[in-house]
Formats: C-alpha cells, structure tokens, sequence
C-alpha cells in the first residue's frame, strides 16, 4: 500500500467517527432551550433590581416587622444641604410578607414618595418655602394688592392645616382635608385652593418637587353665596351731588360718571384729562402705584358735560397738584376710603353702600338706557362682555362710546332740571 493510500483510508476513518459521534449526541429541543434561555435571563434582570433597590435603599427586620433604611438629600435650618438616615416600617413579618423579596414593593413605593422631591429643597417645609421662596416671588412680580392677596390667604388659611408637613409628602388628600375644614362659601374656597395651588406651582417651577401639583384633584364644595352687590341709582347720585362737600362731590361724581374702580380714580393725574376724555392709565392701591387690574383697563373713557364741569371746577381749586384727587398733607393720591368715613359717611349715612356700587350703577343704567351690552363693557372696559352681563353689564370705537355716554348726560340733565323746577 502507498502512502497516498493509507493517508486516504486515515482521513476516511477520521471522517467515518466524527459523523458517528455526532449521531450520538443527544438532540436538542429549541422551544426548551430557548425557555431556559429566557428564565436565566428574568433572574439576572430580578437580581439585577434587587441589586439596584440595595444600592439606595435597604430592607431590614426589627420587633417583627419589615423596615425599610435609606439615605435622603435635605436643606437644614442654616441652608445647608445634607444626608440623612430614614428608616419607615413596611409591614409586619407574616406569612404574606416572610423574605425581603416580599415587602420591596412596599419599599418601592416609600422610595417613590423621597424621588419625587426632586431636588434637596423638597424637604422643606411649606412655611418655610413660603416665606423663603414663594412670597418673595410674589412680591416681587405681582402687584401689591396681589401680594398682600397671597399672603394674607395662605397665612391664615392654608399654613396652619400643612405648614409643618415637607413639600414632597404633601398630597391630594391634605389639601382636601384643608378645604373641608372651612366654612366658607364656594368661593371663598376656591380662592384659598388657589392660592395652595400657586405654592406647589411655584415649587414644581424651581424644580424642587416633581410630579403632579397635589391640590390637582381636590374639590372647593362649600356653601353657596347669595351676595348681590349695590348699584346707586340716578336718584342716589342727585342726592350725593346736593349733600356732599368738596371734594367729596366731585369723587362721587367721577365714580358715578365714568364707572372707574376706585384705584383707577385715585390713580388719575390732570395730564390723563383733556376735558373730553380720561385716560386711565395707572392704579394706586395704598401707597403703591402699579399698572391696572388688567391690559383692557387701560383705555379712554368719555367724560360728559356734568362730569366735565365738575373736573373743570375741582382743578380750579387744585391746580398746583399732580394728582387729581390729592391727600392735603402729603400731595399723594388721595385714600378715597378716609375720604368716605370722614366726609362722606357722616353726611348720608346708611345711603353710603361703598364707591365700587358706583361702577355697578352705572352699567344698570345703560342697559335701562338700551346701550348694547358689548358697547357697555367697553365704557367700564372689562375684558369679557360676559362679565358686564353677570357681574354689571368694548366700545367699537371712542365715536360709539362718546354717543352712549350723551344719552346718560341728557338723562340726568333732564332730572337736574325737573328737580329744581318741582322746588
């Protein structure tokens, strides 16, 4: 035999054994295989998750119960920010509950509750981000009335109830419980969840919580109120003009006549008059002068012969001063309510029914004059004509206001007139 020969018949014996020994292999069934595959692969993911719960937090026995240890960010007394050691019970050991691997759901969910405080400062508490943050804030981009708004509301309504509690543990279910200790009318409600509501809104702005505002969800019930508010009629203004001294008549009758909100009067300055118009262009509240109530206030309002007269009258007397109606001792825009109680009230007593009622009356009488709701809203410049139909009652163009304004001053010329004749 040759040496090609005996290495072919070796390679062949070689060949003849390899194919017998994967004959003998056992067979692999792949559906099986493939299952096993996926076992091993959910216990290395349930390890890995177990792995990753130890790593921020920890389950631990003690006095027959499951607790769960973790560490939290928070902001102390002095600001500074530091790690704390929490540890919160879970559930007693049972049968329900025999392994660590049992109660991690619950220590899931005490360790959501901590994450959604985003960062350190959620454990503040909401006194503290009140006063350090929120009203601060306020006070800063809001008008004065607005600041005092908040702080006022929140300080006596809604720090007593959650004051003390962290912002991240503050739920649904506290403000709720805050909402139904009070008894208050519907609205008076919803302005007080209004005010809860800006807190968490701010604090979710900053960062310092996550997740859904908790005053979400909660409902304002309370009791229904039945305020109507006064209107003056034509007959109270008349009485008022003969009663009143200066320069309480020509405040009176600017309020009549114009329908201005009482900031919006004391905010006048004699360039805002031309003798046919008023421009309202600021407001004072207090000793603030600020911006008005909102972008439609600020507008034009016809002034119409009687009101005219009385301006024309009242500048005479006033030349030298800045604003229309000024305070004698320090020249500053005039606190119309003082004004009330020392010259006003004392004059026509219970007949006194606040200078908003003024605003209220004057929109009564245009609607009994027939002057188009729309056309009315625009004179007392509301934003909503809705509001003017609700509440009281925009002018097309100032031609339209003007020509609405002239039916009111033949009105009360005409009764001035009858008046004095009957005398």
């Amino acid at each position: 035999m040759s040496f090609s020969q005996a290495l072919l018949r070796f390679s062949q014996r070689v060949l003849d054994a390899s194919l017998q020994a994967l004959e003998n292999r056992p067979k692999i069934n792949i559906l099986t295989e493939g299952r096993k595959s996926a076992k091993i692969k959910r216990e290395a993911q349930t390890d890995a998750h177990i792995m990753m719960h130890m790593q921020r937090g920890s389950v631990e026995q003690k006095s027959g119960a499951w607790y769960v240890r973790f560490r939290t960010t928070e902001v102390d007394n002095d600001g500074k920010i530091q790690r704390r050691l929490i540890r919160k019970r879970l559930a007693p050991i049972n049968d329900e509950y025999r392994s660590a691997r049992d109660v991690w759901p619950l220590a899931d969910i005490e360790l959501a509750k901590e994450t959604k405080g985003g960062a350190a400062e959620g454990s503040l508490s909401v006194s503290d981000f009140v006063e350090k943050f929120y009203l601060p804030f306020v006070e800063a981009k809001r008008k004065a009335s607005t600041f005092r708004f908040y702080r006022d509301t929140i300080k006596l309504n809604v720090t007593p109830v959650i004051g003390e509690l962290r912002l991240r543990d503050v739920q649904t279910v506290h403000i709720q419980r805050l909402l139904d200790a009070k008894d208050l009318s519907h609205g008076s409600l919803l302005r007080i969840k209004s005010a809860a509501s800006a807190i968490f809104s701010h604090a979710k702005r900053l960062g310092f919580i996550n997740g859904v505002n908790p005053v979400q969800g909660a409902l304002a019930s309370g009791r229904r109120s039945d305020f109507e508010g006064h209107a003056y009629s034509l007959a109270d203004l008349q009485y008022f003009l003969q009663t009143l001294d200066e320069p309480a008549r020509t405040a009176v009758g600017t309020a009549a006549l114009s329908g201005l909100r009482e900031s919006e009067i004391r905010g006048l300055q004699w360039p805002d008059y031309t003798g046919a118009e008023l421009f309202v262009r600021r407001a004072v509240w207090r000793t603030a002068v600020d911006q008005t109530k909102t972008p439609e206030s600020k507008a034009v309002v016809p002034v119409i012969s009687l009101l005219k007269t009385l301006l024309d009258a009242h500048r005479k007397r006033n030349a030298d001063s800045t604003w229309i109606f000024a305070g004698e001792k320090k020249g500053f825009a005039l606190n119309l309510d003082n004004l009330a109680r020392r010259s006003i009230i004392p004059k026509v007593g219970e007949r006194w029914h606040g200078w908003h009622g003024w605003r209220r009356g004057l929109a009564t009488i245009l609607f009994d004059l027939g002057v188009d709701p729309e056309i009315a809203s625009k004179i007392l410049r509301h934003a909503d004509s809705a509001v003017t139909r609700r509440h009281y009652i925009m002018l097309e163009s100032r031609k339209q206001g003007r020509k609405a304004m002239r039916k009111l001053e033949s009105l009360v010329t005409k009764t001035v007139k009858t008046r004095k004749k009957k005398r």
